[in-house]
């Protein structure tokens, strides 16, 4: 998770992320950062899915770098809200059982991959994804000593936010800034040049500090998070990073590119993707070092508790962590997450 203050998205008034994070320094694939072209093919290296999911992550289970309302549990305590359906579908939850006095903290997990990555095209794709008063759920990649080792936020939201918010975390080891008139653009099926991204940018510097955390961010369109974003049987997150750009997609269940779905990886394929960093005004090979990918589930907490009254919620975020049947829709299915390196 990160440290983000006040941002202003869309109409809509959005309150801190503040992120801190203490992350213990994982196994590391080293891999050559290679530059996006059109004759660059991926190779699957890791592949997270099924019955063996959770074999590839250790379970977090300090204090919420946050501030949230949270226990996370280890993996043994976690049998009820970590494990993998029948189907296949890997489950993170809160707990919305447990009784929990108002102010007090409710069970949670939050898992972080073994493996960490230098570079890498990162698909995730998620069937349903959590919301509900006081959540604060994301899927995340982050590097050591943060914010030196850089953050890439793919999935996070919070609330009942339909929206969906993508954002980089970098430190004083390299310039990072959002430029929407420099970098790359990508171009339509006729050659005709297109905007960069289509995602609505909402912040433009990068650095993240005890004083400054928005971090550089784009907001998605409506319905890529939240309710909505279930209602369509979810769908799925591409994340490209090398030395020459960090680019995201998502893609809505009905509209998966087909080589994603035959193991085939082609970004140059998928069009504009919704966020996009260029080298050109981020150092991203300074920046973004080390990183591993994060999954959790925070309730109130600096972002969350703040914007809790922006959704006419009665009462404080942490009184309502009381009330359990704010968890019914807490909880994350994933169909698998798959780890690429260019060939």
């Amino acid at each position: 998770m990160h440290l983000l203050s006040l941002l202003l998205v869309a109409v809509l008034p959005v309150a801190s992320m503040a992120r801190m994070h203490v992350h213990r320094n994982p196994q590391t694939h080293r891999s050559r950062h290679h530059n996006h072209s059109r004759s660059t093919v991926y190779k699957l290296q890791d592949k997270f899915q099924g019955q063996t999911f959770f074999d590839g992550w250790d379970f977090f289970t300090q204090a919420d770098p946050t501030h949230g309302n949270v226990i996370y549990e280890s993996k043994e305590n976690a049998q009820d809200l970590a494990y993998v359906q029948p189907d296949g579908t890997a489950v993170l939850k809160v707990d919305n059982v447990s009784t929990v006095a108002p102010g007090g903290n409710r069970r949670s997990v939050r898992i972080t991959s073994k493996a960490s990555y230098n570079g890498a095209l990162v698909i995730a794709d998620f069937w349903r994804f959590a919301h509900g008063p006081t959540v604060w759920p994301a899927f995340w990649a982050v590097g050591p000593n943060w914010p030196n080792g850089g953050e890439i936020d793919i999935v996070e939201f919070v609330n009942e936010y339909t929206t969906n918010q993508n954002t980089l975390h970098t430190g004083t080891n390299g310039v990072c800034t959002s430029n929407p008139n420099v970098g790359p653009l990508y171009k339509s099926a006729n050659g005709t040049a297109t905007q960069s991204f289509t995602g609505n940018l909402v912040s433009t510097q990068c650095l993240s500090s005890g004083s400054n955390n928005n971090g550089c961010a784009f907001t998605d369109g409506e319905g890529s998070a939240g309710h909505p974003f279930n209602v369509a049987a979810g769908g799925v997150f591409a994340t490209l990073w090398d030395d020459t750009q960090i680019s995201i997609w998502r893609f809505e269940r009905n509209q998966i590119p087909q080589d994603i779905q035959n193991g085939n990886p082609n970004p140059d394929s998928w069009g504009t993707p919704v966020a996009l960093w260029s080298n050109d005004s981020c150092n991203i090979a300074a920046s973004f070092q080390d990183l591993s990918l994060v999954i959790n589930i925070s309730i109130c907490g600096d972002w969350a508790g703040a914007d809790f009254n922006n959704g006419n919620n009665g009462g404080t975020c942490a009184d309502a962590v009381a009330n359990s049947t704010n968890y019914d829709w807490a909880q994350i299915n994933v169909n698998y997450i798959s780890v690429y390196q260019a060939a």
